[in-house]
């Protein structure tokens, strides 16, 4: 774009009007036409399927939903060593009972802005012999070898959208144990019926993505914005209102509307859903225990407008 720029500048000062009107014209108007091409040409490129990802951005995630099975490939589960760099990549095939499906948690992790953070959903199983299983669903920007997430960058189609089904091992220990973030779990108050429906949602969303590849955008399309969307069923407009975008204030407006169980003051609520100790007291436990750990306390959430929207309509 601004080579196009300079270009049209140099025409214009080396066209005089004294001779040819019209070149002189076409001249000063081509800046305009060379940018708004630019420009056209941006926002009509289509978003990569395949690319040079970052290791921990390489799989695709894809859910085959089959009555009360769900089929879900390229779940990610790195062992993470010293960093959240060094890890073993390990991208599983795991099946899940939807008629076990009993609980969703919501988790948000704060890096150091108040107003945005990191928001994803963890799915939680009963299985028939009392162990409990859990796979989370994390809405990221899929970066290449070579990028690091920047939210000026965010909102200039330099990263692509991605639905990371993950175990907690992985999408959460790496934020509390190696990326010095602060996590909070809250269980959302969704029926199972309601539950099942989200997952189900979020499963046709994964599908639609790995079909056909978007532009992560910072405003439009991020982790906060498009949970909202894909649990209201895609009923969202195209840009957020401020309180939809600025999910880091999530926490806050739920504790001050009183939507939040046990009730108590906004400090109190906040201490009692951080499980940055639990997660990091847990270390690498396997799955199970992981979870168990971070479950030590229970918080509860009621998030009426995903609920109003599972109840609205069907899936």
């Amino acid at each position: 774009m601004a080579a196009a720029l300079v270009a049209g500048s140099l025409l214009s000062e080396a066209v005089r009007p004294t001779r040819r009107p019209w070149a002189s014209h076409a001249a000063r108007a081509f800046p305009f036409i060379a940018s708004l091409g630019v420009v056209t040409w941006f926002w009509l490129v289509p978003a990569p399927a395949s690319a040079d990802w970052r290791p921990e951005c390489a799989g695709t995630a894809r859910v085959v939903l089959e009555h009360d099975r769900a089929t879900v490939r390229d779940v990610r589960a790195f062992r993470y060593r010293s960093s959240d760099m060094d890890a073993e990549p390990r991208w599983e095939t795991r099946t899940y009972d939807l008629a076990a499906l009993d609980r969703v948690d919501v988790f948000f992790s704060h890096w150091g802005p108040k107003f945005i953070c990191h928001t994803f959903l963890s799915f939680g199983f009963a299985l028939p012999d009392g162990r409990r299983e859990h796979v989370c669903v994390s809405i990221e920007a899929r970066k290449r070898s070579g990028q690091e997430y920047s939210a000026i960058g965010g909102m200039f189609r330099q990263f692509t959208l991605q639905y990371v089904w993950a175990d907690e091992t992985d999408v959460v220990r790496v934020r509390t144990d190696f990326r010095g973030e602060t996590v909070r779990r809250y269980r959302l108050r969704l029926d199972p019926p309601e539950v099942r429906r989200l997952f189900e949602r979020y499963a046709h969303e994964t599908e639609r993505l790995a079909a056909e590849p978007r532009w992560y955008n910072a405003v439009t399309q991020s982790c906060g914005v498009d949970m909202l969307r894909t649990a209201l069923g895609g009923r969202m407009g195209l840009v957020p209102s401020p309180r939809d975008l600025l999910n880091g204030l999530w926490e806050e407006d739920a504790c001050l509307e009183g939507r939040t169980e046990p009730r108590m003051a906004l400090d109190a609520t906040l201490e009692a859903a951080d499980i940055t100790a639990d997660a990091q007291a847990a270390g690498a436990a396997e799955s199970e225990a992981f979870g168990a750990a971070i479950r030590a306390r229970d918080v509860s959430l009621g998030a009426p407008r995903i609920a109003d929207g599972l109840r609205s309509s069907g899936s």
